[in-house]
């Protein structure tokens, strides 16, 4: 008897029967009494004989298919009544006559006009309904026009009870538990967590993006000692900004008005020198603090200063102005580094923008780290890397919604500057900052409690090992983020 195979609605029974041809007025008599007997046991609902008509010569051929109601039925057929009902045809035929049994599971039933005979355009399963029951996605597919794709978009977030929302808010307000969710199986109700992460982290960067070139703030100087550094300068002009390097204001002025007698008239040479200094500085404010500052330096500096700064200024980036130690290993690198280094000079904001796009990038080798950390943290909890880099992936999702959120309110701060609005929204990104400096510590100590099950105490202890391996990995994946950017230009 062949393999019975698992039932997927209604079971077909097939027994092939072949016997002597001179016997087979007799056969087929004893074969329709034959069925009759088997269709009064539990399960049996009908049964088809077909005829070979291609039989050898001097042979029959009779294929019944018995249809029944389940596997259950047919399994019990074969344990309780099977045998019995062979040996009625060996002992009225013996070896006139012989059968070969074998079962097969319903998987698909077609009736003209009430069954779709079309295929699933995802994945080519044949349609049985409105919707695949293989992927379940819809039977009929339209092109989506704009407006389909805008009102798909915006029912998923204005219905609360979509899967966006089921996931936002406990990423926000419950630390923790959508990893303990889906570490537990139950995952259809929330957006998958690396989705999340992509979808939160794009429209981060994309938002921010929207105010401007990210990197035009950027200032990259080359030092009198070698060393060189970036600055970050506020976009919008950070008025109290050096003041304390402001030299003081004489009787007659107003603040903001410095008055600075030279001790002697600058040179041509030296005004272009100042020229090339002032404008690296990004803010036009600071533009004019920084010129008045140069003049004045050079106007008492003395000679041999200022034949330094010249020679500093004609190549920054060259040997004699700017150190580069990056070992034996690395000495290769220092010739594409000091070209990285005159690009960065002649065009920061390009460098800006440029490393402000690798920052994704960066995180993709950030995120593996912390895990990685972790991973080490809780080595006896018998959980897989994965599991780890899950908790990972939704601190940081809840991370870049926290940014998000502040990263609007500060653009809709500078979209409507100079107003009532504009004092509102200033004073609420303010207010968000400091909440959310507060809240994502104990957020992510939260959600270790909640997802690793361990006390206080040794919560705290591994809490602090995180924040230190936290920000160590962090050093190294940025000035990695440096070097690649750099070298990339």
């Amino acid at each position: 008897m062949s393999e019975i195979l698992p039932s997927a609605g209604k079971v077909v029974y097939e027994v092939d029967l072949e016997a002597d041809a001179a016997i087979e007025a007799q056969f087929d008599t004893w074969l329709r009494d034959h069925i009759a007997d088997v269709l009064q046991f539990p399960g049996f609902l009908s049964a088809e004989v077909l005829a070979d008509t291609a039989s050898v010569h001097g042979t029959i051929r009779r294929t019944v298919h018995y249809r029944l109601r389940d596997q259950a039925a047919l399994d019990d057929y074969l344990r309780d009544h099977a045998s019995r009902m062979h040996e009625t045809g060996v002992m009225r035929f013996g070896a006139q006559a012989s059968e070969r049994p074998r079962s097969m599971a319903q998987r698909e039933e077609f009736i003209r006009g009430k069954v779709s005979t079309e295929n699933c355009l995802n994945c080519g399963e044949v349609l049985t309904g409105q919707h695949c029951s293989h992927c379940g996605q819809r039977a009929t597919v339209k092109v989506l026009s704009l407006w389909g794709m805008t009102r798909d978009l915006l029912g998923d977030i204005t219905n609360f009870d979509s899967r966006l929302w089921r996931t936002l808010l406990p990423l926000a307000f419950r630390p923790g538990v959508l990893t303990q969710d889906y570490l537990r199986g139950r995952r259809a109700s929330y957006t998958p967590p690396f989705r999340m992460y992509l979808i939160l982290s794009v429209a981060f960067f994309l938002l921010a993006t929207l105010g401007g070139n990210p990197g035009a703030d950027l200032t990259f100087n080359v030092d009198g000692k070698g060393g060189a550094n970036f600055q970050l300068s506020p976009g919008d002009g950070d008025k109290n900004a050096g003041k304390d390097a402001e030299p003081p204001t004489q009787a007659g002025t107003t603040a903001g008005e410095v008055t600075v007698r030279l001790p002697r008239e600058l040179t041509a040479e030296e005004k272009a020198l100042v020229d090339t200094i002032v404008k690296r500085v990004p803010d036009k404010v600071e533009q004019a603090r920084a010129r008045k500052e140069m003049e004045a330096k050079l106007g008492s500096a003395s000679p041999e200063n200022v034949a330094a700064v010249k020679k500093m200024l004609k190549d920054p980036c060259g040997t004699d102005s700017l150190k580069v130690n990056i070992g034996a290993f690395g000495t290769d690198y220092e010739p594409r580094l000091r070209d990285a280094c005159r690009k960065i000079m002649s065009d920061t904001p390009t460098f800006g923008r440029a490393l402000f796009e690798n920052i994704p990038k960066m995180m993709f080798v950030f995120l593996p780290l912390i895990a990685a950390v972790i991973y080490v943290l809780y080595l006896g909890s018998g959980r897989y890397y994965v599991e780890h880099l899950l908790f990972v992936v939704h601190y940081h999702a809840f991370f870049f919604l926290g940014g998000l959120l502040i990263l609007l309110v500060e653009r809709l701060a500078t979209w409507t500057r100079d107003t009532t609005a504009g004092s509102v929204f200033g004073g609420i990104g303010g207010i968000l900052i400091a909440v959310f400096a507060l809240y994502v510590p104990y957020y992510l100590y939260r959600a270790m409690r909640r997802v690793y099950g361990q006390g206080r105490i040794v919560t705290l202890i591994k809490y602090s090992i995180l924040g230190v391996a936290y920000f160590v990995c962090l050093v190294i994946t940025g000035l990695a983020l440096l070097f690649y950017t750099a070298l990339s230009l």
